[in-house]
């Protein structure tokens, strides 16, 4: 794929992403906050008994 065809598909990805958010009422951010929740709880299991200890104030 040449360069300037890569730059299109990335310009239009980001319209596409732009686009839905705006039509969602979402911010970039509240996106991004709530996908790392989400992949932080499908990790948290990997975390030992002693890790999860350094965050007492949340729920495993």
């Amino acid at each position: 794929m040449t360069t300037e065809k890569q730059k299109l598909i990335e310009k239009e990805r980001k319209g596409v992403l732009e686009l839905l958010l705006q039509k969602n009422g979402l911010k970039r951010k509240e996106l991004v906050d709530s996908l790392l929740g989400i992949w932080v709880a499908s990790w948290v299991d990997t975390l030992t008994e002693d890790e999860k200890k350094q965050f007492p104030h949340l729920v495993f």
